[in-house]
């Protein structure tokens, strides 16, 4: 556990905690809307998790859940914009780490 004793995103394992609406998405949801709700949730810390006993079960679990569906192709792109929030430096570093060009390519 880290020093302050809560592990990252430890707010997703609270009891009170609900998974808010615009986080669920169904087959005819757009890429788009899909990807920013995968970055704003910790996206990129979802790449770079080498410990899952740092971070909360219900993040894991939904982040993944996510990125597997992506991965799945359910969801297309239709005609909204999306620029990934990474530098030039992490899409690179992402790539060569073979993280798929779905997660590192802006949707024009």
């Amino acid at each position: 556990m880290p020093e302050n004793g809560h592990c990252r995103y430890h707010e997703w394992d609270e009891d009170s905690f609900e998974i808010p609406d615009e986080y669920i998405f169904d087959d005819n949801s757009d890429l788009a809307d899909v990807l920013k709700v995968f970055y704003s949730i910790g996206g990129l810390d979802f790449f770079n998790v080498a410990e899952p006993k740092y971070y909360a079960d219900n993040w894991l679990t939904f982040v993944g859940d996510l990125y597997e569906s992506i991965m799945e192709g359910r969801y297309t792109s239709k005609n909204k914009h999306y620029t990934i929030p990474l530098s030039d430096a992490q899409k690179y570093e992402l790539s060569e780490r073979g993280v798929p060009e779905v997660f590192i390519t802006d949707i024009k």
